[in-house]
């Protein structure tokens, strides 16, 4: 029998993707799923269209729903966190809503989820700019050494990961820490966690609102709250 599964997307200024990423997802779930729900966490900032476009597609899709990130809780880590509060099935789904993978390997990751808690994509070929790739492995060695953590390509957001661990795990990074943080803790409490290699896409449309303008690097704002964050969380992990 197929599962019943929730999809959430993130999204800020996305306007040029949304009605792809809401078009695969449907194909996909429909396909996979017996019920299914496809959730947009949208950012209450948002200047463009993304808004007006979800409320268009609303009417002719029952299954997909709109959450609003209020502005005083600004950050993925905090769309990530109101993503699985908002998710009514038990196998829940998430990716970037840039449209930089592809949603049909959503299917590679599906026969893991009897065996694990946790499945967390991680990007083969990266389709990036050299500087935000370098920054990436930068990070990531980071956080494998600062919380001793198993993996690879922690800040990769496509991942199938089952409700039940948020009776003991409790997201709380603001930042795309986030990201990171769900695996950290999943692996604290001894939940189940699978890498599987996905593949990445350059950008369909639109720019990343966190980088600074010119460079393909994190704004030094973004850089200060996520070590402020790093540190944060490891004090709490050695509690």
């Amino acid at each position: 029998m197929k599962p019943d599964i929730t999809m959430f997307f993130p999204a800020y200024n996305e306007e040029g993707n949304i009605k792809k990423l809401v078009k695969d997802a449907e194909y996909i779930l429909k396909k996979t799923a017996n019920e299914h729900e496809i959730i947009m966490v949208l950012y209450e900032g948002s200047t463009d269209n993304t808004k007006t476009i979800v409320k268009e597609l609303m009417k002719k899709n029952k299954n997909l729903k709109l959450v609003m990130q209020p502005k005083k809780l600004k950050g993925v880590g905090y769309a990530i966190k109101m993503g699985f509060d908002a998710a009514k099935y038990d196998l829940i789904f998430y990716a970037d809503s840039d449209n930089q993978f592809n949603l049909n390997e959503f299917k590679l990751l599906l026969p893991y989820a009897k065996d694990y808690d946790v499945v967390a994509g991680y990007r083969i070929n990266r389709k990036d700019p050299l500087t935000r790739i370098l920054v990436s492995r930068i990070y990531n060695m980071l956080i494998k050494v600062i919380f001793d953590l198993k993996g690879r390509d922690f800040d990769c957001a496509f991942r199938l990961v089952k409700k039940k661990i948020f009776k003991t795990i409790r997201l709380q990074c603001k930042t795309g820490l986030g990201t990171s943080e769900l695996l950290i803790k999943a692996r604290k409490e001894g939940y189940k966690v699978k890498h599987i290699g996905i593949h990445h896409f350059p950008r369909y449309s639109g720019a990343s609102v966190f980088e600074q303008k010119g460079f393909s690097i994190p704004k030094s704002s973004v850089i200060a709250e996520i070590i402020k964050e790093i540190v944060s969380l490891k004090k709490e992990i050695k509690r």
